[in-house]
């Protein structure tokens, strides 16, 4: 009986398949393992990519990350403070490691802006851990390498220490994580539902855009685990200590966080869906050069290559469905929460978008899970990488119309510190950054923007009239000057490199008084 049910079997006789059709075989076999030594070679490559942007003048540090990093100073010194100068939102998680980053190496750049590395490859890791429980073994290690590896401008986002964008992702990915955990597993246990709580309350704490995954997850849990959500209960209290941050200083003045930022970027809810569609998600796919937003070159195929990538996406999505459906209802959601950010019309390099990245990564994976295709997925995302940093390294700063800030001031502090110069007047895109490259020897002073009024106060109430630094050449350059000359008030100036002008002016004056549009 035994033999007779061996022989009726279809696949016992049938011939193995030789050739070409071995190969085809192959590479159309499911992706169950990535070859370890592919594995390393894409992390290397991606730290590489990463120290390469970091070391290139588009990597140059700039005020916003020096604010992080004096911040930083001061956190290490014992002076805490719950969110980003001149806002009262986004948490200061990212500055707290930078502090003990400097207590180790030292308060240089290169410390500063090894926090956000690290978190970028924290959150590859966290989207390994999540694909491994939704799309399969092979297609996760596809996923993390994805957002390891692409696309160039969230390579150069990662080595920018801006704040709170790469801790709130990690906090958003982790929770995810941890919602799976009790999606799938029978009896879940109280402790994920208290690390549940009290990562949502970090996430919310750092950056209200955690709220691109806490809306999802809550929603998926009380749907998928109806006779389970009462221990949720042990969420609260966790979500209320992961957040104590954010409470404590809202309480005190009248809850400034829930008021939305001051903004000059026009539209409303289907503006912003327009503008995510358009610009947005084209730039989160590496398909768009960052502030600029035009296509990467060539346009046709960067076009195309989007409309593809959307196709493969929704592909990805069906496929997910149901074991992936967190997943799917993430990916959905995005767009629609995403559109009520009052910033969400602002593109820039993709920041407000840069949630969508793992997700995105996902939903190709799952698609992409047979050998051909994840090879394809894996040529196709690294071209667009390296497509991207063409682009990307003759990127101006969009700090400034008709100059860009020199990667280098080198120059500048030493002709500062030749002259004897501690106290400064400039604009933000200079000051803060030159108050951190110095330790504070020389205190700047944004004319406009001021995140911190020490720094103001101890510029206005020197005991010598401050210098004013401005790019040379530019239009708020000849301003100045022409306001000292028509108010007739002396002055000293020297030129440094030709890049900067000096003033001393003779006396006390106050900047805004003479007309510039120095940001």
């Amino acid at each position: 009986m035994a033999v007779g049910m061996l022989t009726e079997d279809p696949d016992v006789d049938a011939p193995a398949p030789t050739g070409w059709r071995r190969t085809w075989a192959a590479a159309t076999a499911p992706l169950t393992v990535v070859p370890a030594a592919v594995v390393v070679a894409a992390v290397v490559l991606g730290a590489v990519l990463r120290v390469g942007v970091m070391r290139s003048p588009v990597g140059a540090l700039d005020s916003d990350e020096a604010v992080v990093g004096l911040m930083a100073r001061q956190f290490a010194a014992g002076h805490f403070r719950a969110f980003f100068w001149g806002q009262a939102y986004g948490g200061t998680i990212e500055a707290g490691l930078a502090a003990a980053a400097f207590k180790v190496f030292g308060a240089t750049t290169t410390a500063l802006k090894s926090v956000p590395l690290v978190l970028s490859g924290a959150a590859a890791w966290l989207v390994w851990r999540i694909g491994r429980r939704a799309i399969g073994p092979g297609p996760a290690v596809v996923a993390a390498l994805a957002v390891w590896l692409w696309p160039a401008n969230y390579l150069w986002w990662s080595v920018k220490a801006r704040g709170f964008y790469e801790a709130t992702l990690c906090l958003g990915l982790a929770a995810v994580l941890v919602a799976l955990r009790i999606d799938q597993e029978e009896g879940a246990r109280w402790g994920d539902w208290v690390a549940l709580g009290l990562l949502g309350g970090l996430g919310w704490w750092e950056s209200p855009q955690i709220a691109y995954m806490l809306i999802p997850v809550a929603g998926w849990l009380v749907w998928r685990r109806r006779g389970q959500v009462w221990r949720a209960v042990a969420a609260v209290p966790a979500f209320l200590v992961g957040s104590l941050a954010w409470w404590w200083p809202n309480l005190g003045d009248g809850f400034a966080s829930l008021q939305a930022p001051p903004s000059t970027v026009k539209g409303g809810y289907l503006s912003h869906l327009s503008i995510l569609a358009r610009e947005g998600l084209p730039m989160t796919f590496g398909l768009k050069v960052i502030y600029s937003s035009r296509w990467i070159s060539p346009a046709v195929v960067s076009g195309a290559l989007y409309g593809l990538a959307l196709i493969v996406v929704v592909a990805g999505c069906r496929r997910l469905w149901p074991a992936g459906g967190l997943i799917v209802a993430l990916v959905v959601a995005f767009p629609f929460l995403h559109a009520l950010l009052p910033l969400a019309g602002t593109v820039a390099e993709g920041r407000y978008t840069l949630f969508a990245l793992p997700l995105l990564a996902l939903a190709l994976a799952r698609a992409a899970e047979r050998r051909v295709a994840a090879g394809a997925l894996a040529v196709v995302c690294l071209a667009v990488t390296f497509v991207g940093l063409r682009d990307l390294r003759g990127q101006t700063t969009p700090y400034f119309s008709s100059r860009r800030v020199p990667a280098s001031f080198t120059a500048l502090e030493a002709a500062l510190e030749a002259h004897g110069t501690t106290r400064v007047w400039s604009g933000y895109w200079v000051a803060y950054r030159l108050t951190f490259e110095t330790g504070q020897r020389v205190i700047a002073a944004p004319i406009v923007d001021d995140r911190y009024p020490p720094f103001a106060e101890a510029v206005s109430f020197a005991p010598r009239p401050a210098a004013h630094v401005y790019l040379s050449g530019t239009r708020d350059d000849h301003a100045f000057r022409a306001g000292l000359v028509a108010r007739h008030i002396p002055f000293r100036a020297y030129t440094v490199g030709g890049d900067w002008v000096v003033y001393t002016p003779a006396r006390r004056i106050d900047p805004t008084a003479i007309p510039h549009s120095y940001p």
